[in-house]
């Protein structure tokens, strides 16, 4: 399977492949604009398992892609945050 690498960064794929692990094993390889998915299953697989698999992957590199759109978009206000708890605790001498 192939995932568009001007739409999903390879760390999202990565982080994708490595929850299947236990499942399958993904090589992944670039083909032009894309990102080449290769899953190599540990055991015997029958078709129909295998395209639930493919299904799963395709789905968890969504979601995958999603979470890192998200912690991008609140990483300033996570910063903030901590910064606000950070300040309250008195771990910082005073100078």
């Amino acid at each position: 399977m192939t995932f568009d690498s001007r739409v999903y960064a390879l760390p999202v794929v990565k982080k994708a492949a490595y929850r299947f692990l236990s499942s399958f094993v993904t090589e992944i390889g670039q083909d032009g604009d894309a990102w080449a998915c290769t899953l190599n299953f540990a055991v015997p697989t029958d078709a129909a398992t295998a395209d639930k698999h493919v299904r799963e992957f395709q789905a968890e590199v969504l979601d995958q892609d999603l979470r890192a759109t998200i912690s991008r978009e609140t990483e300033a206000l996570r910063n903030a945050i901590l910064a606000l708890a950070f300040s309250r605790t008195g771990l910082q001498g005073s100078e």
